[in-house]
């Protein structure tokens, strides 16, 4: 009987082998080579009452332009932006993947795109410093320089703890970017300075989320960022697996926090870092519907 039972099983994993060695290839080459290009539109609607018009943000993050997602790609998704009509466009940094900017200028400059469909902002994130962890060496180069030279060049109001005001159908609101949240020497007070409760809306831009928990964002209704990937790597019953140094926890990577204190837009971003796979965790656009 013993024996029978041996048999039976040794067929079982013959039979069982090639299954798991054909959906572990398959995998790869779905979260390697598929999921990363295959970018999903993300609407969500945000109730602040400060508008009399709704108006359209479309919010990105993290591009990290590599091989097979540089300059191609970034046009595959300004054009899908163009069809949603936004009433301005922001970005939350990390153009990069580790400070690589020689072989990626002409991918960042193709983001001049962005400037013929509507007004666009951004602040720079710890890759375009050179900065890998927050517990590690700053490795800070003139990279990010260089990639504020390019995005000047081409329309695009770089903020580094400092605000602008714009004014949208007839509304004036306050944007507040700021720098990178690891950097050493860093001001965020700026990007704040003199804003109260009143009724302008003011939406504060940040590389990382972990600007909403300071003081800084007291007077801000919004919080925009990125720097999360959404952890990148997702699986069902489990959440994100990737682990983005935070004050925001897993479970609240990529998601949209009404109840925080200001409120955060967490986005999962459109590029990647580290291994070039998403999977369960397609990159997206955000499209913003803000009242």
């Amino acid at each position: 009987m013993a024996s029978i039972l041996a048999v039976i099983l040794i067929k079982r994993k013959h039979k069982i082998a090639p299954i798991i060695v054909f959906l572990s290839i398959a995998g790869l080459i779905y979260s390697g080579y598929i999921e990363p290009q295959w970018i999903k539109i993300r609407e969500q609607k945000i109730e602040i009452g400060k508008l009399n018009k709704e108006i359209k943000v479309v919010i990105l993050g993290d591009w990290h332009f590599r091989p097979f997602k540089g300059e191609n790609f970034a046009n595959r998704a300004i054009a899908k932006i163009a069809e949603l009509k936004p009433d301005f466009i922001l970005m939350t940094g990390d153009f990069l993947f580790f400070d690589d900017l020689p072989a990626f200028e002409n991918d960042l400059r193709a983001l001049g795109g962005l400037v013929k469909i509507a007004p666009t902002y951004t602040v720079l994130g710890n890759h375009d410093y050179g900065i890998i962890s927050s517990d590690e060496p700053f490795l800070y180069t003139d990279s990010h320089r260089e990639i504020t030279k390019i995005l000047k060049e081409r329309g695009i109001h770089v903020l580094s703890d400092e605000q602008e005001k714009v004014i949208i159908k007839g509304e004036e609101i306050i944007l507040a970017g700021f720098d990178e949240y690891w950097r050493k020497v860093r001001y965020p007070e700026k990007a704040t300075s003199g804003l109260v409760q009143d009724d302008t809306l003011k939406i504060g831009i940040s590389h990382h989320p972990d600007i909403a928990y300071k003081k800084e964002a007291t007077n801000l209704d919004l919080v925009v960022a990125g720097h999360t990937h959404g952890g990148q790597v997702r699986l069902p019953l489990i959440g994100a697996l990737g682990d983005a140094e935070s004050l925001m926890t897993k479970a609240d990577y990529g998601k949209y926090l009404p109840n925080h204190k200001p409120p955060i837009f967490n986005t999962i971003g459109i590029g990647e870092s580290g291994p070039h796979v998403r999977f369960w965790n397609r990159p997206e656009i955000v499209l913003l519907r803000i009242k």
